[in-house]
């Protein structure tokens, strides 16, 4: 008589998960680690980390997805608009990315000479390229009450490419657009201080007064570090 040989338990099915697919994300993107909400025309299933192409208020940039977004965080996001999420990054854009390497090299260099220069007294941090060329954002600390008219346009002249200055020692959320600050159409002027952005691709003197608490921004910075480590999900 023969004896049954008994047979291997099938492992388990296990499903595998996909992504949801959802039009609002949250993205973190530019070297300053910014991240907002971002939506698609369609629905798209990503993860977190997956890079992205999105339309911020600065341009085209490539971003980093967080997590899918819910009504919950609302509570922690500005009060400003969506940007818009394009489509999932290539291995061109990634390639493009890394091409402006040297050229936000050159402009970080340039822009301390230049500071130097026209003695001004700020301090350059970094430079940050828009994935389309369209500006180049340098990044720095710096009082408000400075004249940065011939830095810009000799900047802007050099390297052939509109020019955004963005001090970070003002908080950004502090951005009033109704002061008018320098007269040109894109600037924001900060209650009491001066002009941090423009988009006019000359640039912008900044307006009014005051100097800058190193203090008080390093402070700035550790609590909205501690803000951001409120879970997402």
């Amino acid at each position: 008589m023969s004896i049954p040989i008994p047979r291997p338990l099938a492992p388990p099915f296990r499903s595998l998960t996909l992504p949801a697919r959802q039009t609002e994300y949250l993205v973190s993107h530019g070297k300053s680690g910014a991240f907002g909400l971002f939506v698609a025309d369609m629905p798209m299933s990503l993860q977190r980390g997956d890079r992205v192409i999105i339309v911020s208020s600065r341009g085209q940039e490539v971003g980093s997805v967080l997590c899918p977004a819910n009504s919950r965080h609302g509570q922690y996001l500005p009060d400003s608009p969506p940007g818009k999420l394009m489509r999932p990054a290539t291995a061109d854009d990634e390639l493009a990315l890394a091409g402006l390497a040297d050229l936000c090299q050159a402009i970080f260099a340039d822009s301390r000479d230049l500071a130097l220069q026209f003695h001004l007294p700020i301090e350059i941090l970094d430079v940050d390229i828009l994935l389309d060329r369209s500006q180049a954002i340098v990044q720095f600390l710096g009082p408000s009450d400075a004249d940065f008219n011939d830095f810009v346009d000799a900047l802007a002249s050099r390297h052939q490419m509109p020019i955004h200055l963005e001090n970070l020692a003002l908080p950004q959320e502090h951005l009033d657009v109704s002061h008018g600050g320098c007269g040109k159409p894109d600037c924001g002027r900060v209650d009491g201080g001066g002009c941090t952005t423009c988009g006019t691709g000359g640039g912008c003197s900044s307006c009014g007064g005051g100097k800058v608490d190193m203090k008080a921004y390093f402070a700035h910075l550790r609590t909205k570090m501690e803000e951001r480590r409120t879970p997402l999900l």
